[in-house]
């Protein structure tokens, strides 16, 4: 038997931010699991590394609570996903993680050079 939906999943994101504004810890919950897996996968292609991923994705909810009466929160999405950008953004500039494509694509262009491939 499928547990019971909350109120809350029926809510459009504009309900949930309004919700959220007003500190309304449910509509925090049903933001989180709306939203967590999307961003822990767009954290993971950049990363590569569980424990950093998992603590950016921490730091995002963090920041989205603290937060929650911002003006600058507008849409719930692209407020997480620009917001998990910046914490990766940190990571890098802090030099706790690299880039991961970066890697990919030098090995790729060195490669190419030895094997005579322009």
């Amino acid at each position: 038997m499928e547990p019971e939906k909350s109120v809350y999943s029926y809510f459009s994101d504009t309900m949930l931010l309004t919700h959220l504004k007003q500190g309304d810890r449910q509509a925090f919950v049903e933001i989180f699991d709306r939203y967590w897996k999307k961003l822990y996968n767009e954290s993971y292609k950049r990363l590569k590394d569980k424990d950093l991923v998992e603590s950016v994705v921490q730091e995002v909810y963090v920041t989205l609570w603290k937060e929650k009466e911002s003006e600058k929160i507008q849409k719930v999405l692209p407020y997480l996903l620009s917001s998990t950008r910046a914490h990766i953004l940190k990571l890098y500039r802090e030099g706790k993680a690299g880039p991961f494509f970066e890697r990919g694509l030098s090995y790729f262009m060195l490669s190419s050079i030895h094997n005579g491939v322009n």
